[in-house]
């Protein structure tokens, strides 16, 4: 049985804590979120779609982790089967380690390994995964006559079926991998120690904590800090909050003997110690809409933007609107876009002077929303939203606005409170809508935005509905959230 695999090498790279806690006490782990499932689908489904740049292979995946022996000798079995041209999932152990390669072809004499990305450039760590990798298939005695790594073309526009060939790119890995073998050699051995530990080894908690990735242990490994601990804060970078904390100035009361009292970071503080939020408000006043508007409407638009893509016309990770909520006094005519005859409705809806459509059944109709949105935002003195993307960039990329005298019409809760140093301790990963919610209101009803893009996407009638009516709910936060400042 193996010891270590591509994702707990990584995961001991960044921690050799958590590499211990993933393989001694797994149930210990934070629950993914929903966008973290949603991004492992998505680096599978493009994996698997990578097959048929090279066609023909065989599947080497085993259906069950007891099968990774019998994967192994299948493999290197095949390596010398003339009959045996592409193997897709290949399994190979070396040093007690563990990889399954995405895809390995039959060059001449040699192989051509290739590892699938499912993102638009490549980064440090998947060049780490690819070292790992030719580290095992050297060591298996696989000759190799290039080692590259496959992805996404940003270039590609869509026109009929997927050509999968324009779809991905390819680049080779080969002299880093190479140039690598002896750091891995090391590093394999480094961390298979650490596994074979009769006790987790002593990590404090740190910047590893977050970066690069953030750790799914930290339920675990931050359990004795007081959640009202200044290392929730974000005005100091994490560096610094941790070189002060095992310096000995580990308590707020150290800190703030430190700081500045009229600091952020020392405003920060006292909204821990009080339970409650941090917020400059002559910052935040002097950024209130001028003169007051006649006329607001609330916008919550869900876009998405598809690793592959669907439609005609558009590129890898291109965004579509797949539906909005605008509401507002104009509204009261409410209309709400009908779902297909077969699927449930809420007739209430437009009590709420809520608009709300969506093209959930047909992504095709996505264009339709634009003349609706040109249409009903043109009623509006301000448009109101919470968004991290900037909306008036989206509105202009599909000449909703048509240029950026109309972009003062738009005002972004988030960018507003960001340059307001809005703070609360449930911020400290970032800003969301239900992180805002929970500060101002002491409670959070929502949901992660993410949960709406994948009931639209679920081909479901159902799921259909539960994200128009979780659309319409994020507008009504967002709409509490603007009278609860302004008004």
């Amino acid at each position: 049985m193996h010891i270590l695999s591509k994702s707990t090498y990584i995961k001991g790279l960044q921690c050799e804590k958590a590499l211990y806690m993933q393989k001694k006490h797994p149930y210990l782990r934070d629950k993914l979120s929903i966008e973290q499932r949603a991004r492992f689908q998505r680096g599978t489904d493009v994996g698997v779609l990578a097959h048929e740049v090279f066609p023909g292979g065989i599947d080497m995946s085993p259906n069950s982790p007891s099968q990774f022996p019998k994967k192994v000798q299948e493999t290197m079995e095949n390596l010398s089967n003339p009959e045996v041209n592409v193997m897709y999932e290949a399994v190979f152990q070396h040093n007690d380690t563990l990889i399954m390669l995405d895809i390995l072809v039959r060059d001449g004499d040699r192989w051509l390994a290739v590892e699938v990305k499912s993102s638009l450039r490549l980064s440090d760590t998947y060049y780490n995964d690819a070292a790992l990798q030719y580290y095992v298939l050297h060591g298996c005695g696989v000759p190799l006559s290039d080692f590259r790594l496959m992805y996404l073309n940003g270039d590609y526009v869509k026109d009929g079926p997927i050509d999968v060939k324009q779809l991905f790119k390819m680049e080779s890995a080969m002299d880093y991998v190479v140039e690598r073998e002896d750091f891995v050699a090391q590093n394999v051995e480094r961390l298979k120690a650490v596994v074979a530990l009769p006790h987790s080894p002593v990590v404090n908690i740190g910047t590893q904590c977050h970066n690069p990735y953030p750790c799914d242990f930290q339920g675990h490994c931050w359990k004795l800090i007081p959640k009202n601990s200044f290392l929730f804060t974000t005005a100091m970078d994490d560096e610094a909050l941790f070189q002060s904390y095992f310096n000995g100035v580990n308590t707020n009361a150290k800190m703030l003997q430190v700081l500045d009292p009229d600091s952020e970071e020392a405003h920060q503080i006292e909204a821990l110690e009080t339970n409650s939020f941090y917020i400059d408000y002559k910052t935040l006043y002097s950024l209130a809409p001028q003169p007051k508007p006649k006329s607001v409407a609330f916008l919550n638009l869900l876009l998405d933007r598809p690793a592959v893509p669907e439609l005609d016309g558009t590129r890898p990770y291109e965004e579509m609107i797949l539906a909005f909520a605008l509401q507002g006094e104009h509204e009261q005519d409410a209309a709400i876009d009908p779902m297909p005859p077969t699927g449930p409705r809420r007739d209430d809806m437009a009590a709420e002077n809520c608009f709300v459509w969506d093209c959930f059944d047909d992504h095709n109709r996505w264009k339709e929303a634009i003349g609706l949105l040109i249409e009903r935002l043109s009623r509006y003195e301000l448009i109101v939203c919470f968004t991290p993307q900037n909306l008036t960039t989206t509105l202009l990329r599909h000449e909703i606005i048509q240029n950026q005298n109309v972009g003062y019409k738009i005002f972004n809760l988030y960018e507003v409170l960001q340059e307001a140093n809005f703070y609360h301790p449930a911020i400290k990963r970032g800003l969301t809508l239900q992180r805002l919610e929970t500060a101002l209101f002491d409670e959070a009803k929502l949901f992660e935005h993410s949960r709406i893009l994948l009931e639209a996407t679920s081909n479901d009638l159902i799921g259909y509905q539960q994200a128009r009516e979780d659309l319409i709910t994020e507008n009504k936060v967002v709409a509490n959230t603007y009278q609860h400042l302004f008004k």
